[in-house]
C-alpha cells in the first residue's frame, strides 16, 4: 500500500476536518526566547521563597480577637479628623475689625452680682434675722426685769410690811422677787 493513500484515508473519513486550512494556529510571542531565561529564573526564585519554612508573614497574637476594636478605633479617628476645626469664610478679612470692635469701641460692661441668688445667702440672712430678733427680745426682757426689780424695791420701801396687802398679791409679789434672783 502506498503511504500517500494511507495518509489520505482520514480525509475521506473526516471531510470536515480535511476542509480546514492547513496552517498552524499557534504562534510564538515576539521576544519569547529572549525573555525566556529571565522568566524561568523569576519562577524558580519565587518557588524557592514559597518553599522556605521560616519565610513569610505571621499573624500577631490575638490579631483576630482585637481586629474589631482596631477597626472601630480607626473609624472613630477618621470621623474625628473629618469633624475638626475650620475657620469661617472671610475670617481673616474681618479679624482686625472684630478685634477693634471688642476692645476699643466696646463699652465696659458692669458686672452685676445677684445677692439673693444662692440658697446659702438666703439661709444666712434668715438666720441673722432670727438671731437679731431673739437678742432684741432677750434684751427687752432683761430690761423689763430690771425695771420690775426696781419697782419692787420701791414697793418694799413704801409698804415695808405685807400685812396690808391681800394674800393673792403677796404670793404674786414673792414669786416676782424669786424670779429676780434666778435671772
Amino acid at each position: 500500500m502506498n503511504i500517500k493513500d494511507e495518509d489520505m484515508e482520514w480525509e475521506m473519513e473526516a471531510p470536515l476536518l480535511a476542509a480546514l486550512p492547513r496552517a498552524t494556529p499557534y504562534r510564538v510571542p515576539s521576544n519569547y526566547f529572549n525573555d525566556l531565561t529571565a522568566q524561568i529564573n523569576s519562577i524558580v526564585y519565587l518557588k524557592g521563597l514559597s518553599e522556605k519554612n521560616n519565610a513569610g508573614f505571621k499573624v500577631p497574637a490575638n490579631y483576630f480577637e482585637e481586629l474589631h476594636e482596631q477597626i472601630q478605633s480607626r473609624i472613630a479617628i477618621e470621623q474625628f479628623k473629618s469633624v475638626g476645626f475650620s475657620t469661617p469664610s472671610n475670617y481673616f478679612d474681618q479679624l482686625q475689625a472684630s478685634i477693634l470692635d471688642q476692645t476699643v469701641h466696646a463699652k465696659p460692661a458692669t458686672k452685676v452680682i445677684r445677692f439673693w441668688r444662692s440658697d446659702l445667702m438666703r439661709y444666712a440672712a434668715a438666720a441673722c434675722f432670727i438671731l437679731l430678733a431673739a437678742s432684741g427680745l432677750y434684751i427687752n426682757e432683761q430690761k423689763n426685769l430690771k425695771d420690775l426689780s426696781k419697782g419692787l424695791e420701791k414697793f418694799d420701801k413704801f409698804y415695808g410690811d405685807y400685812s396690808k396687802i391681800s394674800e393673792k398679791r403677796q404670793i404674786f409679789l414673792k414669786s416676782l422677787k424669786t424670779k429676780r434672783f434666778f435671772n
